[in-house]
């Protein structure tokens, strides 16, 4: 028997990622932070179709991601393209309050 092995996510080289740097889970109030984080991700991707790649980073599974891109306040959002850092937000303007970013993202990546 064969093993499969995956697809790798084939990404055009001048298309812009934005990451979605998302923090652990530890209480209902990041759970609830999270679930509005991931409602902002789709809305986000569903906005800009495939001028950007919206991806996730959990910090609790890649730590050393976070770290590389020095990261200090989660949730934090940083817009690359070839390598190249264009934009970035760390944390939230308030609890509770992730969908605010909208509009200010869609027109950042609407630059790019």
């Amino acid at each position: 028997m064969e093993l499969s092995t995956p697809h790798p996510i084939i990404v055009p080289a001048k298309t812009a990622v934005l990451l979605v740097f998302m923090p652990p889970v530890v209480s209902r109030e990041h759970s609830g932070q999270r679930a509005s984080l991931l409602r902002l991700m789709e809305l986000l991707q569903q906005q800009v179709g495939n001028r950007v790649r919206v991806l996730k980073i959990d910090e609790s599974a890649h730590p050393d991601v976070v770290r590389s891109f020095d990261v200090q306040e989660l949730p934090a959002f940083v817009l690359v393209q070839q390598g190249v850092e264009l934009w970035r937000q760390e944390g939230v303007v308030s609890k509770g309050d992730e969908m605010t970013y909208l509009p200010q993202l869609i027109e950042m990546i609407s630059m790019y």
